[in-house]
């Protein structure tokens, strides 16, 4: 997962030492904070941190990586050997990311390759970016999306079996009892809208843009083409909507990143209250491997609150896909709205090239569109809310009743990989069936 904190909604910053070695839960749940995040390196074994980490104003370790955030009331600043002198300071392990790029730190030992991420990065405005991801990722991949978040610095944090958070009420959980936490409290206003704009959006006015077309399929894998699916998703979508808000769905025959370069749009960005952009992605074809790429959002670097983007994959991950969270940069189209005062977002509803993240979406289609819907309307605060969409029955979920009930296996770590010996002893239990009758 990855977030970007608005610097505005910030209330405090702090490091929580867990000297009495408490779950994440159990620490959230006592100190009532928003966001937290495991923090840096420690040695299990003597649970005693092995980076540079000061918390008030109390050095308890000064190896490694001089470079760091140094954390004061509601600001992280990024300085060496916390020369700012705050009475917090949480060492790097390595930099990721400084003066807007990454920075291709090589990899410490034991960190190298592919494993469980943590990071924190700071914005050139000074909003926070938290990014933590259980699935297996390179520190060179991660650097690149805390740029795309707009990130100025970024630091890598403890991962592997450390790699755990809580965002705002939405939990990556670990059983590792972990020695230090970054933690922040956010005020409870929403992201968007105000009360007031909620009492004004019963209807709001929404438009539907279906990426590619108008000769561009966008991306195309196993016959099927991006622009084919945008526009069955934004038709469903328009269906899911009716009754609740305004609805206009941009040219379907045309190609709005076409026409806004041609300087021909099709429609007047300041008649919406909301502009939605639907695409797939696609990355390098794969084959499957049980694991989702999955769902994220884009938004421009402007926008204010991302509350409707976060429930959006939040819903569409429900059904099975892994939720990459909400991301900043500023695409042409959604700029150009943004640009009018319009809040807008692109939606990547999952890797089209992907045959794990294509069998969800082509199980689920109806359900992907009640998924957006639900999440503009939750998102925006509007009364009338549209069914929340049911997470259908997994594709392998039938074969594996039948495996446990026949004794084949137990029924349990479906998607995990299988050894030459659990092989083995599923076949002679089936021969054994079979030779039973």
């Amino acid at each position: 997962m990855i977030t970007l904190i608005p610097r505005e909604r910030v209330k405090k910053i702090d490091l929580y030492v867990n000297q009495d070695r408490k779950t994440m839960t159990a620490i959230q749940q006592e100190t009532g904070c928003t966001y937290i995040l495991n923090g840096g390196l420690y040695d299990m074994a003597k649970f005693q941190a092995i980076n540079h980490l000061t918390v008030d104003g109390k050095v308890l370790s000064a190896n490694g990586n001089p470079y760091g955030y140094g954390i004061k009331g509601t600001t992280m600043t990024f300085s060496y050997g916390n020369n700012v002198k705050a009475p917090d300071f949480l060492g790097a392990y390595p930099v990721l990311v400084r003066d807007g790029k990454a920075t291709g730190a090589a990899a410490p030992v034991g960190l190298e390759g592919y494993r469980p991420r943590s990071a924190v990065g700071i914005t050139k405005d000074g909003d926070v970016v938290l990014l933590c991801e259980q699935a297996n990722r390179s520190l060179d991949g991660i650097a690149q999306e805390l740029v795309e978040m707009g990130c100025e610095t970024a630091i890598n944090l403890d991962g592997g079996g450390s790699a755990q958070c809580i965002f705002d009420g939405e939990a990556l959980k670990a059983s590792r009892i972990v020695h230090n936490y970054l933690l922040i409290w956010c005020d409870d206003a929403p992201d968007k809208p105000t009360d007031d704009e909620k009492e004004e959006c019963d209807m709001l006015n929404v438009l539907l843009i279906a990426g590619h077309g108008a000769g561009d399929p966008g991306a195309v894998s196993n016959g099927i083409q991006e622009a084919d699916e945008t526009r069955a998703i934004v038709s469903n979508l328009d269906t899911q909507l009716a009754g609740i808000c305004n609805v206009d769905i941009y040219p379907t025959e045309c190609n709005a990143y076409k026409d806004l370069k041609a300087g021909t749009v099709a429609v007047k960005w300041s008649d919406y209250d909301y502009v939605l952009e639907v695409h797939f992605n696609a990355s390098k074809a794969s084959e499957p491997d049980s694991k989702t790429k999955g769902v994220e959002c884009y938004v421009t670097t402007s926008e204010g609150g991302i509350s409707v983007e976060e429930a959006i994959c939040k819903n569409i991950a429900s059904l099975g896909l892994t939720n990459r969270g909400v991301k900043r940069k500023n695409y042409d189209v959604i700029q150009a709205a943004r640009s009018a005062g319009v809040s807008s977002a692109l939606l990547e509803v999952c890797f089209l090239d992907d045959p794990d993240d294509m069998r969800v979406y082509s199980a689920n289609k109806t359900a992907v569109a009640t998924a957006i819907a639900a999440g503009i309307v939750s998102g925006f605060g509007i009364q009338a809310q549209p069914p929340a969409p049911e997470p259908t029955q997994p594709w392998y979920q039938e074969a594996m009743d039948w495996a446990k009930e026949y004794g084949l296996m137990d029924g349990t770590r479906p998607l995990d990989n299988v050894t030459r010996a659990e092989l083995a002893t599923a076949l002679w239990r089936f021969y054994n069936l079979i030779k039973e009758g």
